[in-house]
C-alpha cells in the first residue's frame, strides 16, 4: 500500500474508533430509555426492532458492571420502590423504639447507642422490625427487577404499576424468603459441622463458602417469581435451567454483584462516616437498584442465550405497561435524608434528655524504644488499673501497677485521645508490692514506692540475711516522678515474704497520711492477725513522720493478696482508714479521735460471706464534712452495689442504700461532686453496662452510660474532671490478647 493510500486507511480507522468511543459516551450519560418505543402506538415491526435490541444489549457480556452503569444512570426511578417501601416502616419503627428504651440509651460520641444487654421489649421490637423488613424487601427487591426489565427491555412501566406486581406476587416470595433462610442456616451448620469435627476454621469457611456460591442461582428465582409470574418451586427449578452451562460464571457474578460488592461498599461509607447508622439506612436503599439490576439483567441475559425468542417477547409483554411519571429528584431526596435528618436533629438536641458520653478506647501498643534510665517503655497489662486522678492543667492521669514498677498514663486532651505512657517507679523498685497514690491540693500526685537492698538488677535476691525494703514516696506531675525532696523512709521491711497494703491521703493542711497493713506474728495462743499503723506527715514530703499501730484486724493466713485499704481525712484532720476483705467482702472502718490518733474505734459495718468468693470484692470510702464516711461496697452475698451511710465515724452504725440489682457486678469506685451528690460507678456485667447511680441523700437513680462489649471486669476507676464531670476509666477484658483501657466521660446526668 503507498503512502497516500495507508493515510487515508488510518485516518479512516481513527474516525470509526472515534465514532464507537462516542456513541459509547452517549450510551454511558443517556438514560436506556431514551430509545424505548411508546406503548400501544408502536407498529409491529417498531416493537421487533425494540425487542432485538433489547436482545442484543442484555445479551453483551459483563452483566455486573453494565448492571451498575445501568443503576447509576437510571437511580432515581429505581430507588422509589425501596423508598415507598422502607420509609413508613422506618418512621414508624424509631417512635417505637424511643418509647421502649426506656433509661437503656445514651448519646455516646454523638452517635445514638443502646446501652447494655437488650432487655424482652427490645428484643421483640428488633425482631418485629426484622420481620417487617424482610417482608418489606419481598415487595421492594421484585417490585425493583420489574422497573429494571422494563427499562431494558425499552417499555415504560409505572412504579405503582412494579409494586401492584411484586404485592400480587407476594406470597411465592415469602417462599423464596423462607427457602433462602433455609439454605443460610444448612450453610451455616455445615460449616459449624466441620469445625467442630475437623478444627479446621479456613476449611469450615471454604465449606460454608462452596455451599453459598452453589445457592446463589437462587437469586434469579426472584427474577422469574417477578416477571414471569411462576411459583417458588417452578422459579427455583427455571434459575437452575438458566444457570446450567455457566453455574460458575452465574454464582459468582451474583455473589459479587448482589451480596458482596454491596457489602464492601456499606462498610466503606460506614468507616467514612464513623459508623453513624443512617448511612446504613441509605446505603441499603441505594444497594437495592443495583442488586435488582444485576439479577434482571443476568436472568434476561442467560434467558436470550439459553430460551427462544417467543420467551423473551412473552416476559416483556407481560410487563404492566404504563405511561410512568418521570422521577423527580427533590422527593427522592427528602426521602433518603429525611431520617438522617431527624437522627440528626433527635442526636443534637437530645429532647428526651438521654445521658451524653464521651468514650475513647486508648488501648494501644507503645513501640520499644529505650528511655534515659536504660529502660525499654513500659507495656500496658489488662489488670494493672489501680486509680484515676484530676492531674495538673485538668488531666487525667492514671497509676497502673502489677508485679512491675508502677507507671502513669497521662491523657493529655479531654478525649484521652492522646496519651503519655511513662514509668512512675526508679529502676530497682520493688516488684510485687502494688504502688499507692493521692492527689495534692495543687493537682501532682504522691505516689508510694519501696527501694530494696540485697539484690541484683534483675530483683533477684542475693542475700535474704541483708535484704531490705523500704517505702518511701514520689511525687509526680502529668508527665514524670521524682523522688521527694528531703523524704525519709517511713517503714522498713526485713524479709521479702513481709507483705504490705499501703494506702494514702492528702491531710487538709497540705500534709499526708500514710495507713499500712500487714501481718502480725502468729503466737500459739492467738488467731491471724493483720495490724494497722498510721504515719502522719506535715509535706507531702513526710520529712518528719510520725507512724502509730492503731488497731489489730482479723486475717486470713493462707490467703494472699486478699485484703484491701483505703485511707481518708476529714475536714477536721482526723484519719479515718477503710479496710476491706477480697474474698469474704468483710468491711472493717478505723477512725481516729484526734489528728494523731492517740485513740482509735473500730467498727465493722459489713460482717462478709464465710464461703469462699471470687476474689473481686471491693469498696469504696468517701469522708464528708461532718467526718463521717461514705462507703459503696460489692455485697458478696448476692452480689449487689450498696451504699452505706454511716452515722459515726467508725460506722458501727449505718443505713444501707442497695445502688444495683443482685447478680454479677464489680467493685465500685465513688466521688462526690460540685453539687454535693455520691457517684457510683460500677460494670452491671448482667447487663453488659457500665452504670453510675447518682445518689442524694438516700434518694438514688442509676443511669447506664456505656456497654460492656468484651467481659469487663478486669478494674475500675473514677474521678472528676476539670469541668466537674465524671470520668471512668475501665478495662474490657475478653482474654490477655484481647482487651481494651477506656475512658468513659459522663457529660451530664440526669438528677437523683
Amino acid at each position: 500500500m503507498s503512502g497516500p493510500d495507508q493515510l487515508i486507511a488510518t485516518s479512516r480507522a481513527r474516525l470509526a474508533r472515534a465514532r464507537f468511543w462516542t456513541q459509547m459516551l452517549i450510551l454511558l450519560v443517556r438514560p436506556e430509555s431514551s430509545d424505548r418505543g411508546h406503548g400501544s402506538d408502536a407498529t409491529p415491526h417498531e416493537l421487533d426492532d425494540r425487542h432485538t435490541h433489547a436482545r442484543n444489549k442484555v445479551r453483551r457480556r459483563g452483566v455486573v458492571w453494565l448492571a451498575y452503569g445501568f443503576s447509576a444512570r437510571n437511580l432515581l426511578r429505581l430507588l422509589a420502590p425501596a423508598l415507598l417501601v422502607f420509609l413508613p416502616i422506618g418512621l414508624l419503627a424509631v417512635p417505637a423504639l424511643v418509647v421502649l428504651v426506656d433509661g437503656s440509651a445514651a448519646v455516646v460520641n454523638s452517635d445514638f447507642e443502646l446501652i447494655g444487654r437488650p432487655e424482652p421489649p427490645l428484643l421483640e421490637w428488633a425482631a418485629a422490625v426484622l420481620v417487617v423488613s424482610v417482608a418489606g424487601q419481598a415487595v421492594a427487591l421484585p417490585a425493583t427487577v420489574v422497573l429494571a426489565a422494563g427499562l431494558l427491555a425499552g417499555k415504560d412501566v409505572s412504579i405503582s404499576g412494579a409494586l401492584r406486581v411484586a404485592a400480587r406476587r407476594w406470597p411465592a416470595m415469602a417462599a423464596l424468603v423462607l427457602a433462602g433462610v433455609v439454605a443460610f442456616a444448612a450453610a451455616l451448620a455445615a460449616g459449624l459441622g466441620v469445625l467442630v469435627w475437623t478444627g479446621a476454621q479456613g476449611l469450615a469457611y471454604v465449606v460454608m463458602a462452596v455451599l453459598a456460591l452453589f445457592a446463589m442461582p437462587c437469586l434469579l428465582a426472584v427474577a422469574s417469581v417477578a416477571l414471569e409470574g411462576r411459583s417458588a418451586k417452578d422459579a427455583l427449578a427455571r434459575a437452575y435451567r438458566l444457570a446450567a452451562g455457566a453455574s460458575g460464571a452465574t454464582a459468582f457474578t451474583l455473589a459479587f454483584g448482589v451480596v458482596l460488592f454491596p457489602l464492601l461498599a456499606e462498610q466503606a461509607a460506614n468507616w467514612a462516616v464513623s459508623g453513624l447508622p443512617v448511612a446504613g439506612y441509605v446505603l441499603g436503599l441505594v444497594a437495592v437498584p443495583f442488586q435488582a439490576a444485576v439479577i434482571a439483567r443476568l436472568f434476561l441475559h442467560r434467558l436470550v442465550i439459553k430460551g427462544t425468542i417467543a420467551e423473551f417477547k412473552e416476559i416483556v409483554d407481560g410487563l404492566p405497561e404504563s405511561a410512568p411519571r418521570p422521577a423527580r429528584l427533590m422527593p427522592v431526596l427528602a426521602g433518603l435524608l429525611l431520617p438522617g435528618l431527624l437522627y440528626g436533629g433527635a442526636v443534637l438536641t437530645n429532647p428526651l434528655g438521654w445521658p451524653e458520653v464521651s468514650e475513647t478506647a486508648v488501648t494501644q501498643t507503645w513501640p520499644l524504644d529505650f528511655e534515659e534510665d536504660g529502660r525499654p517503655k513500659p507495656e500496658l497489662g489488662g489488670s494493672e488499673l489501680q486509680a484515676l486522678y484530676a492531674g495538673q492543667g485538668g488531666r487525667m492521669v492514671m497509676l497502673m501497677d502489677d508485679f512491675a514498677p508502677a507507671k502513669l498514663l497521662t491523657c493529655m486532651d479531654s478525649t484521652c485521645t492522646r496519651t503519655r505512657f511513662t514509668w512512675a517507679e526508679p529502676v530497682g523498685a520493688v516488684p510485687g508490692y502494688t504502688a499507692a497514690g493521692a492527689r495534692l491540693a495543687d493537682g501532682r500526685l504522691v505516689v508510694s514506692t519501696w527501694a530494696q537492698e540485697g539484690a541484683d538488677e534483675d530483683g533477684l535476691v542475693l542475700d535474704y540475711d541483708k535484704w531490705r525494703a523500704r517505702l518511701g514516696l514520689l511525687l509526680c506531675d502529668a508527665t514524670a516522678c521524682v523522688p521527694a525532696p528531703g523524704g525519709k523512709p517511713i517503714t522498713e521491711v526485713t524479709s521479702s515474704t513481709q507483705d504490705r497494703t499501703v494506702a494514702l491521703a492528702a491531710r487538709p493542711g497540705g500534709g499526708l497520711l500514710v495507713a499500712q497493713l500487714y501481718q502480725l506474728p502468729l503466737r500459739e495462743s492467738d488467731s491471724a492477725k493483720e495490724g494497722l499503723s498510721i504515719t502522719t506527715c506535715d509535706d507531702p514530703a513526710c520529712t518528719h513522720p510520725r507512724t502509730k499501730e492503731v488497731a489489730k484486724l482479723p486475717a486470713h493466713r493462707y490467703r494472699d493478696n486478699d485484703r484491701g485499704i483505703i485511707a481518708g481525712v476529714g475536714p477536721d484532720d482526723r484519719p479515718v482508714v477503710l479496710r476491706f476483705d477480697r474474698e469474704t467482702g468483710a468491711v472493717f472502718v478505723v477512725s481516729c479521735d484526734d489528728p494523731a490518733c492517740a485513740r482509735a474505734r473500730t467498727g465493722r459495718p459489713v460482717r462478709g460471706s464465710t464461703g469462699y468468693s471470687d476474689g473481686q470484692a471491693g469498696a469504696a470510702m468517701l469522708v464528708r464534712a461532718d467526718g463521717r464516711p461514705l462507703i459503696a461496697y460489692l455485697d458478696v452475698n448476692d452480689g449487689a452495689i450498696k451504699l452505706l451511710d454511716c452515722r459515726t465515724r467508725e460506722c458501727s452504725q449505718a443505713g444501707t442504700t442497695t445502688l444495683s440489682e443482685p447478680g454479677h457486678n464489680t467493685a465500685p469506685a465513688m466521688v462526690l461532686d460540685r453539687d454535693g451528690r455520691v457517684l457510683v460507678a460500677y460494670q452491671d456485667l448482667d447487663r453488659e453496662g457500665i452504670v453510675i447511680a447518682t445518689c442524694t441523700g438516700t434518694v438514688c437513680a442509676q443511669t447506664p452510660v456505656t456497654t460492656i462489649t468484651r467481659g469487663g471486669g478486669r478494674g475500675l476507676a473514677m474521678a472528676l474532671d476539670g469541668r466537674g464531670r465524671p470520668v471512668i476509666a475501665w478495662t474490657d477484658f475478653w482474654d490477655w490478647h484481647d482487651w481494651d483501657l477506656v475512658v468513659t466521660t459522663a457529660l451530664n446526668l440526669p438528677p437523683a
